[in-house]
């Protein structure tokens, strides 16, 4: 503001507010900590913080029971490309992330929960370092520690610190093919070499569950190229569609039996028995939220405008970028099926390095926004700290899948007898931590086993199975939404 006295103008300096003041004491203190070479070997001790104690003493949960059985089986019964639970045919997608557990535990004979927990754990480590390292050279140093700091608290990545399934290895590697492309077109030096090496990078991706995700790298580039109007890079996206899709077609022939193309249909979300109609609106509030607050800080960039970024942001660098980060996640929102918040997990890793440059951009024009953002991270990591130790130590729920595998184990071995399940998923964590072989049945053919026998139920079918079995068959155990059934 100026006021002209007497032909002079004179700045008059508007005065501070208290939230402003507190913004720059925010900033202020982000720097002091992130602005120094310890920064990050800091950001690497929270990462070791909140996944060690997890990855060591927490329970199998979700869905990592199933990922557990197919290595397990991989190993004991040597079904490696086709993959199983025990004697039941899996075939709804290619199983990289099992075949690298059983790999490891090979020398062990057994998968332990770190095992099949450590891919995950160094796919968040390099997920991290990406981030930092792609915003090191353009942004300054503070502003690389936020966005690594931003990833590692993007609630949907806290989601799946230590859980054993394909969804973070599966964001890094296509971050990482991205990363191979942005630096051969900055550089304007795209080669044979350079699309071979991408499409093997998307190869590996694919194999971890199936082509679909693929789309994350091939639509943003596409789209990016539509922009720029860099059509010589046609040819190349093409090979690397190619050398991608490749591994994963020779799976889908190898493991073919006639019906199969029902379960893919299925799983892909491509069969009429899944449709739903899109929730656009909704699934993009819950996109945001999932990826707050890196998902703001993006959004404010791009509305504020590119032109502010820091010189030394490379031209062009954010249109890539939103180009990945948001092309396939337009796909998504429109979706016509049941849409889960895991699938645009791809997404996190831009965003979080839209966000490092938006804090170089922002923190002088919009203080407050980057201080509040600055708070959240640090209050979201503060949490991460806290739960990692408060519940493996004080939350018997977290302990429950393993105190039932080995309530499991020590009653089979007091009373032996084959154990079989009713369904693929019934007590599919707690049988995880059972080191023996699990056959799968029907229902109706429980009385036709040798008996004795042990049987996990879905807990639904419990009263129907014990009223059948007219005082053969006694409930011995009560899992997570499954039943531990003694016949007799």
């Amino acid at each position: 503001m100026t006021i002209d006295n007497a032909g002079v103008a004179v700045q008059v300096k508007r005065p501070t507010s208290a939230v402003q003041q507190s913004a720059q004491h925010a900033i202020g203190f982000w720097k002091a900590v992130a602005g120094h070479d310890f920064s990050l070997f800091l950001i690497v001790c929270v990462w070791l913080w909140v996944t060690l104690p997890q990855a060591l003493f927490h329970g199998y949960h979700y869905v990592e029971g199933l990922t557990v059985t197919l290595a397990q089986s991989a190993m004991d019964d040597g079904n490696w490309l086709t993959p199983h639970l025990y004697n039941f045919r899996w075939i709804e997608r290619p199983t990289l992330l099992s075949w690298v557990i059983a790999a490891i535990s090979l020398p062990f004979g057994h998968v332990s929960p770190f095992i099949a927990r450590l891919p995950i754990v160094l796919s968040l480590l390099a997920g991290l370092l990406l981030v930092w390292r792609t915003l090191r050279p353009v942004a300054s140093a503070e502003a690389a520690i936020f966005g690594a700091a931003v990833f590692l608290a993007c609630p949907l990545v806290m989601r799946y610190y230590v859980t054993s399934v394909a969804d973070l290895p599966l964001a890094v590697l296509l971050f990482s093919a991205f990363l191979l492309w942005w630096r051969a077109y900055a550089a304007a030096r795209f080669s044979f070499n350079r699309w071979l090496g991408i499409g093997c990078v998307l190869a590996i991706a694919a194999l971890l569950k199936g082509p679909q995700p693929i789309a994350y790298f091939m639509l943003g580039v596409l789209i990016f190229v539509i922009f720029t109007s860099t059509w010589r890079q046609i040819p190349g996206l093409i090979l690397a569609g190619i050398l991608a899709v490749g591994p994963c077609a020779l799976w889908y022939a190898h493991v073919f039996l006639p019906g199969d193309q029902g379960e893919w249909m299925r799983y892909t979300r491509l069969s009429s028995e899944g449709f739903a109609w899109p929730h656009p609106f909704a699934n993009a509030v819950d996109f945001f939220f999932e990826t707050f607050p890196a998902s703001l800080l993006a959004a404010a960039l791009l509305l504020t405008g590119t032109q502010i970024a820091r010189k030394t942001v490379p031209s062009k660098f954010v249109l890539a970028l939103s180009c990945y980060a948001f092309a396939c996640t337009f796909v998504v929102l429109f979706w016509p099926s049941v849409v889960n918040p895991r699938y645009v997990l791809p997404t996190v890793l831009p965003l979080s390095v839209l966000a490092g440059i938006a804090y170089d951009a922002l923190f002088e024009r919009r203080p407050v926004l980057v201080a509040g953002c600055i708070f959240v991270v640090v209050g979201l990591l503060g949490y991460a700290t806290v739960h990692s130790a408060n519940d493996v130590l004080f939350k018997p729920a977290y302990f429950l899948t393993k105190i039932s595998g080995k309530q499991i184990v020590e009653m089979v071995a007091s009373s032996p007898a084959p154990i079989y399940r009713t369904m693929w998923d019934a007590g599919m964590n707690e049988l995880a931590y059972v080191n023996r072989r699990v056959i799968t049945i029907a229902p109706a053919d429980i009385m036709s086993v040798a008996r004795p026998a042990w049987v996990v139920v879905p807990a639904a079918q419990r009263d129907a199975i014990l009223a059948r079995g007219a005082g053969h068959v006694n409930s011995r155990l009560v899992l997570d939404r499954a039943v531990l059934l003694r016949v007799e």
